[in-house]
């Protein structure tokens, strides 16, 4: 025999052996949790109050420095938007160096940097580091606040603002904060376009020397340098920095409900509903609730193995995901939110399963395969997160600014490791409270409210309550206006189909060529669409003159391409395609395809509103029937987008009536297209359409 024959047996006897000795009967003891210890940064003082904080790695030769100022929250009242605009104008250059010089020498160096309203931040190869860190220090002490650049900034944050007027998500979260803090408190605050144009530039400088102060300041540097350095740098550029005075605003304290309740928000374009659920509760880091907490909120909805996504998802099939966060705060309440984006026809059933979960967390004890499974995924994120040297600075910190104990971070495995079952159903029963929730669903009040103002939870019927996207109290919302005797939908079809023309000359219409231009962020789109009556289409999207997107139709096949890679269009995709490939699609639509859902009002025009299928809606003015707005629903890698389509100035082209603007808003990004030129029933040679 071998002597590795001879070590295997061996080996396997002994474990055989052990194997022998094992009593099934008794459950294994776990092991305890490990040990770990973060190490400290370096530390040193300024007599100005400024703290350094410095770790070293000499991994790579980079270094990285942040700039943090642990600042009250900051109450903006008719000025919201203020701190964004502070933010945005620093580091634009300095006093002492133009803004284009000054970006130049950083992209020279290959380096970053960045700014906020109370931190800055950036990072550079390590022969690069001081000079950069000198930039940093010089635009942070010496800004140039020049009264062109705070136009331009606020003019953008107007524009932005603008862009997400219909944006269903951004509604739903300005109100779920308002709602849950209040309007006079930092979070509940919003910027609006009164807000914005209400900030001149001396309101950014007053602002300024408010929030930018030593003494309330830590520099925190990680990479290869050493803390010698890194103190004489530090002392350097930041020595001289003057203290300055800090005020603490008064603001409201955030309150439950008294009783679970729903607030609606009407968002008549929303093709589906953003649901979410809220309380807050004074607890931080500190209160030793917060260990079993954690753990209550991951096993609620902390991820993909989580409660809320395996029944909504998973389970009922309602979203592509639905999750649950509780934030911790020191200096405010700290917030549970659970949420999930649902379609319209499972809204109320979704606000169920949610309250559901939630009451089930404070009445039923978890299993000990959650916990386990729970304990070991922090465990996990948390010892991957120590390959992150920055990591240890952000400890130290957190460690400072809200007054946690010196091993705060050693200790919290083994914090976590001590909670139990028991542990987490008191807390649930505190914390997740189902009886003080408040329940935000943003939506279209048309397809969802009836449902939600009958939902009965725990034995109750819940009560609702309406908001506009603004979070201001509103009544009932009214979706349907008296609809003019003998209305269908195939009425109003037979309305519009005569209103631009009449049925005869538009099936006299064989091919179309129109011609189209947009710009985007300063950039021109040309569109160009070549069509026959035949389901053949070709779409040509160009931006500079170079083709971007070309969508080719030839009446059973089709294709999509984009920047040269082409995709072949197969089943829904492109049975959904060739539907909508008609010149006058309402031609040859089916009246028992389509629905009338009633009369709506759409920026002050009353529109019939039918529904052609479960992701198109199409809107018609009930004075001249002319096509308004079309929103069609999207699928784009797992999340539902609206694609809303506004038509309008129409003009006579050979006896038909086109629209001359259109304006496409797809989410946050809105363009007008202005239509050049259409041509009709000019030849087009096959080949185009190959």
């Amino acid at each position: 025999m071998s002597a590795f024959k001879l070590h295997l047996s061996i080996a396997l006897l002994s474990s055989v052996f052990t194997f022998a000795q094992v009593n099934r009967s008794v459950q294994p003891k776990p092991a305890p949790a490990p040990e770990i210890n973060f190490g400290e940064p370096q530390e040193y003082k300024l007599d100005n109050g400024l703290t350094l904080l410095v770790v070293e790695n000499d991994k790579l030769p980079r270094v990285s420095v942040s700039l943090r100022i642990d600042n009250p929250l900051y109450l903006a009242k008719n000025k919201t938007g203020l701190q964004s605009l502070l933010g945005v104008m620093l580091g634009k250059g300095s006093k002492n160096i133009l803004k284009d010089d000054f970006e130049e020498e950083i992209d020279f160096m290959g380096a970053r940097l960045s700014f906020s309203s109370s931190s800055a931040n950036a990072g550079a190869l390590r022969r690069y580091f001081p000079r950069v860190f000198e930039m940093m220090a010089d635009a942070t002490l010496n800004p140039n606040f020049l009264l062109e650049e705070f136009e331009k900034e606020k003019d953008k944050l107007l524009e932005g603002i603008k862009a997400n007027e219909k944006d269903v998500k951004t509604a739903a979260r300005r109100v779920e904060n308002l709602l849950s803090y209040g309007k006079n408190h930092p979070y509940g605050e919003y910027a609006s376009e009164t807000s914005v144009k209400n900030v001149e530039i001396s309101d950014v400088k007053q602002l300024y020397r408010q929030r930018f102060n030593p003494q309330n300041a830590y520099v925190i540097i990680v990479g290869d340098i050493d803390f010698i350095t890194a103190k004489k740098l530090t002392q350097k550029y930041f020595g001289n920095w003057e203290k300055g005075e800090i005020t603490k605003p008064i603001f409201e304290t955030p309150k439950n409900l008294e009783q679970t309740a729903i607030a609606f928000v009407e968002m008549p374009n929303a093709v589906q509903s953003e649901v979410s659920v809220l309380s807050t509760a004074s607890i931080d880091k500190n209160n030793p609730d917060y260990y079993p907490l954690l753990i209550a909120n991951q096993i609620l909805g902390g991820g993909a193995e989580a409660r809320l996504f395996l029944n909504l998802r998973e389970d009922k099939g309602f979203t592509y995901g639905s999750y649950s966060r509780y934030s911790f705060n020191h200096k405010t309440k700290s917030r549970l939110r659970a949420s999930a984006s649902v379609r319209n026809a499972v809204t109320d059933s979704s606000v169920v399963e949610l309250l559901n979960e939630i009451q089930k967390m404070s009445k039923e004890i978890v299993s000990e395969k959650e916990l386990d499974l729970v304990k070991k995924k922090y465990a996990g994120s948390l010892i991957m997160s120590m390959e992150q040297p920055s990591n240890i600075a952000n400890f130290a910190y957190n460690i400072k600014t809200q007054q946690l104990s010196d091993n705060f971070y050693n200790d919290l495995l083994k914090n976590i490791e001590k909670v139990s079952k028991e542990d987490i159903l008191r807390v649930s029963k505190k914390y997740l409270n189902p009886h003080i929730l408040r329940v935000v669903v943003t939506g279209k009040g048309s397809d969802v409210l009836k449902p939600l103002e009958n939902i009965d939870f725990d034995g109750r019927k819940l009560g609702v309550s309406y908001y506009d996207k603004y979070g201001n109290s509103t009544d009932r919302p009214e979706f349907s206006k008296p609809m003019p005797e003998g209305t269908t939908a195939q009425t109003v079809i037979d309305g519009y189909i005569n209103a631009i023309g009449g049925r005869e000359r538009l099936k006299g219409v064989k091919t179309i060529f129109s011609f189209l231009e947009a710009s985007m962020q300063g950039m021109s789109i040309q569109v160009s669409n070549k069509q026959t009556d035949k389901n053949q289409l070709l779409v040509e999207v160009k931006m500079m003159g170079n083709v971007m997107q070309k969508t080719v139709l030839n009446q059973t096949t089709g294709y999509n391409e984009v920047r040269g890679q082409k995709t072949e269009m197969k089943g829904k995709e492109l049975d959904k395609a060739l539907e909508s490939a008609d010149i006058f699609p309402e031609l040859n639509i089916k009246p028992e395809q389509i629905k009338l859902k009633g009369i709506v009002s759409l920026n002050g025009i009353n529109a019939y509103e039918i529904k052609w299928s479960d992701d198109k809606t199409v809107y018609y003015s009930t004075t001249d029937y002319h096509k308004i707005q079309e929103v069609e629903s999207s699928d784009m890698q797992g999340r539902v987008v609206n694609i809303t389509k506004m038509y309008g100035d129409y003009q006579a082209i050979d006896g038909i009536l086109f629209p001359q603007k259109i304006t496409q808003d797809m989410g946050p990004q809105k363009i007008d297209f202005k239509v050049i030129s259409i041509t009709l029933n000019e030849p087009l040679a096959p080949h185009l359409f190959e």
